[in-house]
């Protein structure tokens, strides 16, 4: 899979307790919270304002969101980034003669339940490489990391999914046991670097037009 630097996905060496599928999402949004702020930092030549790592302040933004302080975004803003944003594999971003769309959650484990804005563009290599796989899973075997606003969209689908769906408190195990289309288990629980990550393969700092969470 082309684009990417090859990524460690081992645990981290303290990791945080997480046991239902809300608590995996929102760890993992949190920590995609604090990476974009930091980046948007970064980008602008700002003071980086987060003394003590990412995990010390994705556990706080992680309270604001079990407190409701915060909320999950809509994917109104997803869709339109994507309508808007360069013609580009979302997974490699490279440019193919032809494009095709791939489910984020894998249509095959729905049911034949639908999701609204499930679709990205895909280039035949990565839409074949993939599969019907769990979509971090799939990172997970190619040593790829996804770049945040692709991994935003993602946990935007599967946290209203479960929401939907009365799961979020269950724990993972079981939900994934019940028959969950995706598996909280595989989000990450760690990033890459700041500088080391990608936002969004079609929009590229100079045009990226998006707000942070």
């Amino acid at each position: 899979m082309p684009g990417s630097e090859d990524w460690d996905w081992s645990e981290p060496k303290r990791p945080r307790r997480l046991a239902s599928v809300e608590d995996h999402l929102l760890w993992t949004y949190a920590r995609l919270s604090v990476t974009r702020q930091m980046m948007e930092a970064h980008r602008h030549g700002r003071p980086d304002r987060f003394a003590g790592g990412r995990s010390k302040w994705a556990n706080i933004e992680m309270t604001k969101y079990q407190r409701g302080v915060r909320n999950i975004s809509s994917l109104d803003r997803d869709d339109r980034l994507s309508q808007d944003g360069l013609r580009l594999c979302a997974h490699c971003g490279t440019s193919a003669p032809r494009y095709q769309w791939d489910h984020l959650i894998p249509r095959s484990k729905l049911a034949g339940a639908y999701v609204a804005l499930n679709q990205v563009r895909s280039c035949p290599r990565c839409n074949m490489s993939r599969g019907d796989k769990d979509l971090m899973l799939w990172h997970r075997q190619n040593l790829t990391f996804p770049t945040l606003g692709i991994l935003r969209r993602y946990l935007n689908l599967c946290y209203f999914y479960a929401k939907q769906q009365e799961c979020l408190a269950i724990s993972a195990d079981k939900a994934v046991e019940g028959g969950l289309p995706f598996d909280p288990r595989y989000l990450p629980r760690k990033f890459p670097k700041v500088d080391a990550v990608i936002w969004d393969y079609a929009h590229p700092p100079s045009s990226d037009t998006s707000h942070r969470e």
